[in-house]
């Protein structure tokens, strides 16, 4: 019988001649059949989106050597993922309106950005679809504790560091066509079945938006990963209408029959003014010719949001299918702060059960919040003990990438403790930004091999996961780096799942 493990590890899986699939270290096969391994994956991951898609060549960045996971791994996510999307979609919907729990003091945002919730929440249903149901798209990224005397049954620690909700494709298409471009290496049988179904992640994508209907993704500084992959499938696979528009290419157009005034409409592309792929066509006051917009998808970085009038915000809010309270507060490093310290309040008004609340507090990372009493408390001890600072990180509350991360046994006390002074107040600073505290997860470490010429490795694993509309769809691409920041962008190579059967 085959042994199950209980602990996530690093495999290569050999499709044999005799149709069974052999299960083994990467270091224990021969650099032949590696390398035949990583041209079948990196060819089979060209198939549907061509290497021209794939920003930077990342697909050659995925290695064929698939982490084994088990149903426990699968539970644990998807019971984190339940009881953290019942705690977020309660606060958002609370928001504005809970005069106790007083969130807009807690965690801060822009005067514009206020402005503009403020707006929204205003809104009467027609305009706005209910937080509750329509949370959009997210995928919060996961880190695996090191485990003292861990029992031979018990799967590990999972700890959700951030929640990456900025821009709703990224990582989506990366697990999908990463999953598909493994399952098709034949490696399916004896019981080892894919970790994450390309289908269900592919249909979640379908479901933010209405497929029917032309699509505009508004893009600026950021170039971008998983859209580009996205794109393609959707126009050549899906048959779909998608259109790239940048801030310049807006226009608003005063209409009397609109709700709220205005037709959302973009220059128009020449192309479509002969074959028109559902564009609607309009003439502006100066008799140009521009195509109105109904549904919009955002990939900006905060500062190019706040860059656009506050009429055009509000028009792209109304059109806009991952809803800026994702972007504005779901994405923010302060609300898993805020999670953590609401949960006595979830428990009394009966939102989470113990059972629940317990889930969360064990699930995400120690997060403490500028300008709260914690944070204070934080700093004393930080002042009181210089050593205090080497189990801590500060993390820029909007960023992405493990862009900006401060180690605290990186630097030193004097700069710590300034960089602490900054956090005294809970308000952004005059550019938007502030830091978040978070306890530094002293991660497990796995046999991985990631680049041929550097062998095996023993490294932390930084896992996500999938969530569009509070619906669990799986877990996604898993990242290691020797470095202490673990991105993709930054060099860091990504592999998929495989589930044992019967685990």
């Amino acid at each position: 019988m085959r042994q199950i493990s209980h602990e996530l590890r690093c495999i290569c899986a050999i499709h044999s001649d005799e149709g069974q699939t052999i299960i083994s270290s990467p270091g224990n096969v021969d650099a032949i059949t590696r390398k035949c391994l990583r041209e079948a994956l990196h060819k089979n991951l060209v198939k549907v989106c061509p290497a021209d898609t794939w920003t930077g060549n990342c697909h050659l960045s995925n290695c064929p050597y698939p982490i084994l996971i088990n149903n426990k791994h699968q539970i644990q996510l998807e019971d984190l993922n339940k009881v953290l999307v019942k705690a977020i979609t309660d606060i958002v919907s609370r928001w504005w309106i809970d005069a106790t729990a007083k969130f807009p003091e807690r965690m801060p945002l822009q005067p514009m950005e206020e402005k503009l919730l403020r707006w929204l929440e205003a809104q009467n249903i027609d305009s706005m679809r209910p937080f509750t149901k329509f949370c959009g798209s997210w995928r919060p990224d996961f880190l695996i504790e090191k485990q003292t005397g861990l029992a031979n049954k018990e799967a590990e620690a999972f700890r959700i560091c951030e929640i990456n909700a900025r821009f709703c494709w990224n990582g989506y298409m990366m697990s999908a066509l990463g999953q598909k471009a493994l399952l098709d290496m034949g490696i399916c049988r004896n019981g080892i079945v894919g970790g994450t179904d390309p289908r269900k992640i592919i249909d979640g994508l379908q479901q933010l938006y209405n497929p029917e209907i032309p699509l505009y993704l508004l893009k600026g500084d950021e170039h971008g990963y998983d859209i580009h992959l996205y794109t393609h499938y959707a126009r050549n696979v899906l048959g779909q209408h998608i259109r790239f528009i940048t801030p310049d290419d807006l226009i608003l157009i005063p209409c009397n029959q609109s709700s709220h005034g205005y037709k959302l409409c973009c220059v128009a592309d020449p192309q479509f003014l002969v074959d028109g792929a559902g564009v609607t066509l309009l003439r502006n006051e100066a008799g140009e010719i521009v195509e109105e917009i109904h549904q919009v998808g955002l990939e900006l970085h905060q500062r190019e949001i706040l860059g656009l009038s506050y009429e055009m915000l509000q028009q792209l809010s109304l059109r806009c299918f991952n809803d800026m309270r994702t972007l504005l507060l779901v994405h923010d490093k302060r609300m898993l702060g805020i999670v953590l310290e609401e949960l006595d309040s979830l428990m009394a008004r009966k939102v989470l059960l113990p059972t629940e609340a317990s889930l969360l507090k064990k699930g995400i990372c120690h997060t403490i919040l500028p300008g709260s009493t914690k944070m204070a408390r934080f700093i004393e001890m930080c002042r009181l003990q210089p050593s205090f600072k080497d189990d801590y990180i500060l993390k820029p509350v909007r960023g992405g990438k493990g862009e900006g991360i401060i180690f605290g046994d990186n630097v030193t006390y004097e700069s710590w403790m300034s960089r602490l002074e900054e956090l005294t107040s809970p308000y952004l600073s005059p550019n938007g930004s502030t830091n978040v505290v978070q306890r530094n997860i002293r991660q497990a470490k796995y046999d991985v091999l990631l680049r041929e010429h550097v062998g095996i490795q023993s490294l932390p694993l930084v896992g996500t996961y999938h969530s569009v509309h509070g619906e669990f769809l799986g877990i996604g691409v898993w990242r290691s780096s020797p470095g202490p920041i673990c991105a993709i962008s930054h060099g860091g190579a990504w592999m998929c799942s495989m589930i044992q059967t019967g685990s």
